[in-house]
């Protein structure tokens, strides 16, 4: 896990919990195509994207890779042992790597000195791509694209490929590196990023009264998905047993988001009713929690009709006020800290909670020691895309 917080799993969980924010006001240093949007502020991964790297590699490519080998010497996995047929990739960025693009089309660039299959890179799936050739993997090669919901909608993508017997293990998740002058320009007009007038570090607050949006982070999640006797055949203990998941679509509009809650509250019944659970069996639910008036609304009262009375009894938070919204990479870096809630028996704050609008318990601004036997993981993205994923402490 890279974040704004720590270029590696163990310094942003730490940081998460100890309640850091890693949000800062952008300057020209943090890139270098020119000035960005007055006042506009974000979250760069905490390690140089830019310092020397394989050839043809973007900065999203990096973020994935750098999960990607801290994902696997945690696992103890040696893929030479493996089946490679077997082992799948399925890699998510929402959207390519954005600085890629921005570099291409600014004026200084010099197309004769990039080789022509440089610009593929830059797709959406090139993160995966460049994985599969690095690792050598030959089972499916997947980039699910579903906006902010694509980190968590990888996830369980490949867990599916291994319910479905076609792979013993999965390479999956995110990453997203999209802090550039036209992104932080768009969100602008949209109109969902924290206004200005506070220090960026305190400006994001979700589920408060006084919350007006999100800022953008960069970051990237990486997992070893693999099947439960293939793990024990290594002798290897898990973070978490993957139950199921789902997904549902609420087209309501490009950007707009339903402010009925119909949609969501449908789609966390039938993945609770798929994994043989009651509402009271939820210990902690990790929201998506961007911090705008729409999302937050929508997400607290589905929270309140799905589960009932059992809502006000569980932990939830949301981690954008500490590590901003990192977009395509958001669904994989939060259920990492899900995971590593159940693995610590520690919840992670929603920071900059002063005024909370809703009745849940939104573990506001310091972490909770708690056992978490099981969680949910809500993704919501743009164009309507909503995905849930459930897991249990191992058996």
């Amino acid at each position: 896990m890279l974040t704004p917080l720590g270029g590696q799993r163990e310094a942003s969980w730490n940081a998460l919990l100890a309640g850091q924010r890693g949000l800062h006001r952008l300057s020209v240093e943090d890139q270098s195509l020119g000035e960005w949007p007055d006042r506009a502020a974000g979250g760069p991964v905490a390690f140089d994207l830019d310092a020397p790297s394989l050839s043809l590699e973007t900065p999203t490519d990096r973020l994935a890779r750098c999960a990607a080998e801290e994902a696997l010497a945690d696992a103890r996995l040696d893929l030479s042992e493996c089946d490679r047929d077997r082992v799948g990739c399925v890699v998510g960025t929402s959207k390519g790597c954005m600085r890629s693009f921005a570099r291409r089309l600014h004026p200084s660039f010099d197309e004769t000195q990039s080789p022509p299959s440089a610009w593929m890179s830059a797709w959406t799936s090139g993160p995966a791509d460049n994985l599969s050739r690095l690792l050598d993997l030959r089972g499916p090669l997947l980039s699910p694209v579903s906006a902010c919901a694509t980190g968590l909608s990888s996830i369980l993508r490949g867990a599916e490929l291994i319910r479905e017997g076609v792979c013993d293990v999965v390479l999956a998740g995110s990453a997203d590196a999209s802090l550039t002058p036209a992104m932080l320009a768009s969100f602008r007009r949209l109109g969902v990023l924290a206004k200005g007038d506070d220090e960026p570090a305190f400006s994001v607050k979700p589920f408060d009264r006084r919350r007006s949006g999100f800022l953008v982070g960069e970051g990237a999640a990486m997992f070893v998905l693999e099947a439960a006797e293939h793990a024990r055949a290594r002798q290897r203990s898990a973070y978490a047993e993957w139950l199921t998941g789902g997904g549902m679509a609420d087209a309501t509009g490009l950007t707009q988001l339903n402010p009925d809650p119909t949609a969501l509250v449908r789609l966390i019944e039938d993945t609770l009713r798929r994994a043989d659970l009651s509402p009271c069996d939820i210990d902690y639910i990790s929201l998506h929690g961007t911090g705008t008036a729409a999302n937050d609304d929508v997400e607290a009262r589905a929270i309140q009709q799905a589960l009932g009375s059992s809502a006000s009894k569980l932990c939830c938070s949301s981690l954008k006020g500490s590590i901003g919204h990192l977009l395509g990479a958001a669904g994989s870096v939060e259920f990492a800290a899900m995971l590593l809630a159940i693995r610590d028996s520690r919840i992670p704050p929603t920071v900059n909670l002063r005024e909370p609008e809703y009745d849940l318990d939104f573990v506001p601004n310091v972490a909770r020691q708690r056992d978490v036997h099981v969680a949910i993981k809500l993704s919501l993205g743009f164009g309507g895309h909503l995905v849930a994923g459930i897991v249990s402490q191992p058996r």
